[in-house]
């Protein structure tokens, strides 16, 4: 029996030290951890072709190009107004009245002083005509009378004496009609008359006056009468505003002026109105600068079919200062100063590529390239500043992401 337990005993240290020595092998043996690949992510833009534009904002102020002040043709107490400000109002449309008794009366007793000289005139010139034909008959008897005596007198058949008194008669004859036809003549001439119709005519305009009228269509912008008080020629009564006629006023550098062209259209904002911008189309450029701003004026003419920009408000002229379409282009984050180098990353298989570029127009947001890239490069726009060449890249956004 303890043979047998014996044995059992010698079994179980040999398992055990089987089970330690197997422990210590497995212990001993080399633990393989895998290498995690090292690459740096990247972003890429396919090099294309692309119009890049260049702009400036610039402020201004929106005014009227038809600010029409209403002056009364003739001067009056007023009677009523019948706009006020903000009133939109077409051409004609009345928009105040004066007192038209006065010029009722003036109108009146200019027309009777036009009659009265016309009724006159008419006589005169009846008169003038009856006393010249009868002048003529009277005066040309008187000559043939001379005539008669004349051949008597070379007859010997009168005196010299009735000879004298025949040539007399025909000479205060001839002075006597003279002096009634000039009397006639002055009170026929149609001077009197004209200055009587031009009273009359400027009566007349002046009690048409009476209504005063809107020259254009606009907007009233200013009233400076009210019933009652008296409206002068000379002084405007009002003012009126055509708001389908506005136009913006900026100040431009002289490095961009030379970069506007008239007619082209621009886009303007008035942050009072919209967000929405308008079109306008720049309609004139100034020759010369502002001595004082050292700036060039420029007026954009603007569109406002729903009338809601007013003069007066402020507004932001986007211009385009240069433009170039179908140029090879890239972000212009992609281009970094590398070894005082102009250079852009590409992707070639997994390689950052380092390659020099000549640069051209600059938005901020694309830039131009002249020379260095190829249509379709692979160029880095998000990571460029932390690959080398040759560095392992990995692309995680972008058009090919």
């Amino acid at each position: 029996m303890k043979k047998k337990m014996g044995k059992r005993v010698l079994i179980l240290l040999a398992v055990l030290l089987v089970m330690v020595l197997i422990g210590r092998g497995l212990m001993s043996k080399p633990v393989v951890t895998p290498v995690e690949e090292k690459y740096i992510p990247v972003e890429v833009e396919a090099a294309a072709k692309k119009t890049l534009i260049n702009t400036e904002i610039l402020s201004g102020k929106v005014s009227s190009d038809t600010d029409v002040a209403v002056i009364p043709k003739a001067s009056g107490k007023v009677e009523s107004v019948n706009v006020k400000v903000g009133d939109i109002v077409k051409k004609d449309a009345i928009l105040f009245s004066l007192d038209a008794s006065d010029m009722r009366d003036t109108y009146e007793l200019a027309d009777a002083r036009y009659q009265n000289s016309k009724d006159q005139w008419e006589a005169a010139k009846s008169s003038l005509e009856r006393t010249q034909t009868l002048a003529a008959e009277k005066i040309a008897k008187a000559q043939q009378d001379l005539a008669n005596t004349k051949a008597l007198f070379q007859a010997g058949a009168v005196s010299k004496d009735q000879l004298d008194q025949a040539e007399l008669a025909v000479k205060e004859l001839e002075s006597t009609y003279a002096s009634q036809i000039e009397q006639l003549e002055v009170q026929a001439s149609d001077s009197t008359l004209q200055l009587a119709q031009v009273q009359l005519t400027q009566a007349r305009e002046a009690l048409d006056n009476a209504e005063v009228t809107a020259p254009v269509d606009g907007i009233v912008s200013q009233v400076n009468v009210t019933v009652g008080n008296t409206a002068s020629i000379g002084q405007a009564a009002m003012n009126l505003t055509n708001t389908n006629s506005l136009y913006s006023s900026i100040d431009v550098a002289e490095n961009i002026v030379n970069h506007l062209v008239q007619g082209k259209e621009v886009q303007v904002t008035v942050p009072s109105v919209s967000e929405k911008s308008f079109i306008g189309k720049i309609d004139h450029i100034s020759p010369s600068a502002d001595p004082k701003t050292l700036l060039f004026p420029v007026k954009i003419i603007m569109e406002n079919s729903e009338g809601l920009i007013k003069p007066g408000m402020f507004d932001k002229v986007e211009l385009t200062t240069e433009e170039k379409a179908d140029v090879m282009a890239t972000k212009s984050e992609a281009v970094v100063l590398k070894n005082g180098k102009t250079v852009v990353y590409v992707v070639e298989g997994d390689k950052a590529v380092a390659k020099e570029v000549v640069t051209g127009l600059d938005t901020g947001v694309d830039i131009e390239i002249l020379k260095g890239l190829a249509l379709k490069d692979q160029v880095i726009v998000k990571g460029q500043t932390l690959v080398d060449q040759g560095s392992k890249v990995k692309i995680v956004g972008g058009d090919a992401s």
